[in-house]
């Protein structure tokens, strides 16, 4: 997986189809695909005639997070370069949307917001991700 080239620096292979979740970005691989079955399943068992307007933009949302969760497996499967910027971004509304209840309650569900700094740091800084989605 990994070799060292002339200045010691990791060189890592890329060629192999599993490239995509070697490592580190399996993690996140399935963070992904677990978003997208959890928006599927909200947006299928809920009911928006009985929501009121808060959980119906919660539902909204879930539908438009189901298309944003495709299009970014897709970029992942073709490689393309524009995927750590995706995943930030994903992983920034994920700290969004744990925010109301930081304020409203003085604590979040499952402490969501210091993984996903750790993640959005980890594809900012990450030279495996930079070797590896390259199109």
């Amino acid at each position: 997986m990994e070799e060292k080239n002339a200045e010691n620096q990791p060189e890592f292979r890329t060629d192999s189809p599993y490239a995509i979740v070697a490592g580190w970005l399996i993690l996140p691989a399935i963070m992904m695909i677990l978003n997208i079955v959890v928006a599927v399943y909200i947006v299928i068992a809920v009911n928006p005639a009985y929501l009121g307007n808060y959980d119906l933009a919660i539902y909204i949302t879930n539908i438009i997070l189901i298309f944003f969760y495709l299009f970014i497996i897709y970029s992942w499967i073709k490689r393309k370069r524009i995927l750590p910027k995706l995943m930030i971004t994903a992983y920034t509304i994920n700290i969004l949307s744990h925010l109301p209840d930081l304020f409203m309650e003085g604590e979040t569900g499952g402490g969501s917001i210091l993984p996903s700094v750790l993640w959005i740091l980890y594809f900012i800084r990450s030279r495996r991700v930079k070797a590896t989605f390259t199109n």
